[in-house]
C-alpha cells in the first residue's frame, strides 16, 4: 500500500519546479540532501525546518491542503487523519 509519506513525496516532484513563496532553493537543496543521505544528523535537521513550516503555515491552511488532495483522490481519509489534522 502506498502511504500518504510517499503520495506527498510524489506530490512534492510534480511540483518541485514551480514558483514557490516558501520553497525556496535552500529547502529544496535540504530535501535532495535528505533523500540521498538520511542518516540521524539530517533527521533532526529536517524535523527543525518542519516545526518552522509547520509554524509559517496556519492549522487552516494545512487541513484545507489535505482536504483539497483527498478530494483529488490523491489522499484517502483515515482515522489517523483525525490526530493530525
Amino acid at each position: 500500500p502506498t502511504t500518504e509519506k510517499q503520495i506527498m513525496e510524489w506530490l512534492y516532484d510534480e511540483v518541485k519546479n514551480q514558483p514557490s513563496m516558501l520553497l525556496n532553493t535552500s529547502v529544496h537543496d535540504l530535501i535532495q540532501h535528505a533523500r540521498e543521505n538520511l542518516d540521524d544528523a539530517m533527521k533532526s535537521i529536517i524535523y527543525e525546518n518542519r516545526l518552522l513550516a509547520e509554524s509559517a503555515l496556519s492549522r487552516p491552511v494545512m487541513k484545507g491542503f489535505k482536504a483539497m488532495i483527498r478530494q483529488e483522490g490523491l489522499l484517502t481519509h483515515t482515522e489517523s487523519d483525525e490526530i493530525s489534522d
